[in-house]
């Protein structure tokens, strides 16, 4: 007979890498409901995630970059890249559909390029990344010089402003794409083959090799993804402003880094979940719209931004330390105490 379960097999435990994102989320709504009443309306916090929502969608493909001990700085450079194209293309008459399907593809390519040059050639990630982050940007330079390109489609300008369940407050679209590709990607690194390998490989590359596993594929797997949603972004952010300037998308890269690494996301690989990247993005998302309502300048909320990254990074290490030298201690006293 099966005995019932204890009161403390059914208390909930909230994982450890959600505790920090959500501890920062509760901080910055506390903090932005003292500079506004209207802060924590549920209608003014849907309202706010859509300039949000590209910054997630490339969080989420780049928890798989990272996952893989991988880093991909060149994601905002992809998503000018891939809106200039589309841009271009729009305004030799192209019809807007085919524009956004060259803006994907150019952003698959543009990542595949990434992971091509980093396998093949052996080099870091970070330095190839660094270099393509300039090299993208130049080249949606040359495309569009200091043109402006506007006057697209009614049906296709506004997507942030739509609805796929109405009322007040409504569900945006972007929201709802955003969460079922939350969930898509939850699947895939959790639930599937190449999300096990994918963190395998980031753990021990060395191991994975030996156990049979594709190693430099499930890089390269992930960084053309990475490209491809760059590629999506484009057509959701030229959709939401209504033009297309060649610095589109600048400084995005950083937010998206903090965002995957201050959801658990290892950074130096083997470690990290999807939700703590869907969590950190709106304990990110809460922080700049409080200090926003705070009327604190963009220069502050940057570096806001920059000191979780930094803290976000350094505090696992610190407490990983400490933890370490407590253990060494406690061998070397129960050693000690049986010589």
């Amino acid at each position: 007979m099966m005995s019932a379960p204890s009161k403390s097999s059914l208390r909930f435990k909230v994982p450890g890498y959600l505790v920090g994102p959500i501890l920062i989320l509760v901080l910055a709504m506390v903090y932005g409901s003292l500079g506004s009443e209207y802060f924590l309306e549920p209608a003014s916090i849907i309202f706010n995630t859509g300039r949000y929502i590209e910054i997630g969608l490339l969080a989420l493909a780049l928890t798989f970059v990272i996952i893989n001990g991988d880093i991909d700085l060149s994601v905002a450079s992809t998503l000018a890249a891939s809106a200039g194209v589309l841009a271009k293309l729009f305004a030799g008459g192209v019809p807007i559909f085919w524009c956004c399907v060259a803006s994907v593809f150019t952003g698959f390519v543009l990542g595949l390029i990434n992971g091509l040059i980093v396998i093949k050639f052996g080099l870091p990630s970070l330095v190839v990344t660094l270099a393509t982050l300039a090299l993208y940007r130049g080249l949606t330079q040359v495309l569009l010089g200091d043109d402006v390109v506007a006057n697209y489609p009614e049906s296709f300008v506004g997507f942030d402003q739509r609805l796929v369940i109405g009322g007040n407050p409504g569900l945006p679209a972007p929201l709802a794409l955003f969460f079922v590709a939350a969930i898509i990607f939850y699947y895939i690194l959790h639930k599937s083959n190449y999300g096990i390998k994918n963190i395998m490989s980031g753990s021990n590359p060395s191991a994975s090799k030996f156990s049979g596993i594709g190693v430099d594929r499930v890089r390269l797997l992930a960084f053309a993804l990475s490209g491809t949603v760059s590629g999506i972004c484009a057509v959701m952010i030229t959709s939401r402003l209504g033009s297309t300037i060649s610095n589109v998308g600048l400084g995005l890269e950083l937010l998206a880094i903090t965002v995957v690494v201050l959801g658990g996301t290892d950074i130096f690989g083997g470690r990290g979940a999807i939700s703590g990247t869907v969590v950190s993005l709106f304990a990110i998302m809460a922080v700049r719209e409080a200090l926003v309502i705070q009327d604190v300048n963009g220069q502050v909320q940057d570096s806001a931004v920059g000191l979780l990254l930094i803290l976000t990074v350094l505090v696992p290490r610190i407490r990983s330390f400490y933890i370490d030298k407590r253990d060494r201690q406690k061998r070397f006293n129960e050693a000690r105490a049986k010589a």
